[in-house]
């Protein structure tokens, strides 16, 4: 790693707060920490964690949603390493450590277009299977990308977030002044608006990030999490965003959805509607208890044990 660029370790010890939230048996130290790599690709330097398992019969590509970063996923990467597999969790810029170079465009399409990258990246290393895992706005980026890369054996998600539906714009935003009015003005002037950085926190309903106000309060403090501030045409891009494949005609993987109890951000309903239309092989497990951030019992419990079942039949 290039030492001209951050680390968590060094220089962002911000993650270290979040541990006292998780059991005891995932929380991370410095001597548990992932290992950070760097990549440079698609006009991004592109910050990578990596839980190593070399004995892994598979990979897990974990995604995390528009709050958070790798590193704040952690302790659930922490989790499966235990259990003997391997995580690979970047960061997608502007979030975390990660970065544009000048002249790029951060969207959602490059975001698409990243994780297809670290899918063959990984591929390419040792032919391991690769299963996609997505938190929050992450499950759907994981459907996404699933779509796009034949490596892909299994999709988990906490939730599936289909812009393409007015109703679910109107559940992420703040308000329908953000969801409608917002979005005909970013659609109307891209090339006056899409350049504007605002904080994730003004359009969205982050405050509901997770149902414990401690946690809320630490991850709308990082800087690298979601006191982010996104360019507009990132923003723009996601709403517009629309299944490539529809789940009617997805037949890549099968897929299963962990959806969180008590979720006030992404209620069950939106991803259940999305859930219900694809036609492979699916599981929905509730987890009980939890919020949109699970780490509540025992939801955290039936997440690992779900997740673990289902990592156990595709290997």
């Amino acid at each position: 790693m290039k030492k001209s660029l951050p680390s968590y370790q060094s220089t962002h010890p911000y993650w270290k707060q979040y541990q006292a939230f998780f059991p005891k048996e995932v929380r991370l130290d410095d001597d548990t920490a992932p290992e950070e790599e760097w990549w440079e690709l698609n006009g991004v330097h592109l910050h990578i964690d990596r839980l190593p398992a070399p004995e892994s019969p598979i990979k897990i590509l974990f995604i995390h949603g528009a709050g958070g970063n790798g590193r704040l996923l952690a302790p659930y990467a922490r989790m499966l390493q235990r259990h003997g597999y391997e995580v690979v969790s970047p960061d997608l810029p502007p979030y975390g450590l990660s970065y544009a170079m000048s002249g790029t465009r951060i969207n959602y399409e490059l975001w698409i277009e990243l994780l297809v990258s670290v899918i063959e990246r990984e591929f390419e290393k040792d032919g391991k299977p690769i299963i996609v895992l997505g938190s929050s706005i992450g499950g759907m980026l994981a459907y996404h990308t699933s779509a796009r890369s034949k490596h892909v054996k299994g999709l988990i998600a906490t939730t599936f977030v289909d812009t393409s539906n007015q109703e679910m714009r109107d559940q992420l935003a703040p308000n329908r002044l953000v969801s409608r009015a917002g979005k005909r003005m970013m659609d109307l002037f891209p090339g006056l608006l899409d350049d504007v950085r605002i904080s994730v926190k003004q359009v969205s309903r982050m405050q509901l990030i997770t149902n414990n106000k401690d946690l809320t309060r630490l991850i709308m403090a990082d800087r690298q999490a979601a006191a982010t501030r996104i360019p507009l045409e990132l923003l723009r891009t996601f709403f517009n965003k629309k299944p490539e494949v529809s789940p009617e005609q997805f037949n890549q993987c099968p897929v299963l959805l962990v959806h969180p109890e008590l979720d006030p951000m992404t209620p069950i309903r939106f991803s259940q509607s999305f859930f219900d239309r694809l036609v492979v092989d699916k599981e929905c497990v509730i987890l009980e208890g939890a919020g949109h951030f699970p780490i509540e019992q025992p939801g955290l419990k039936q997440l690992e044990a779900a997740v673990l079942r289902f990592l156990q039949q595709i290997q």
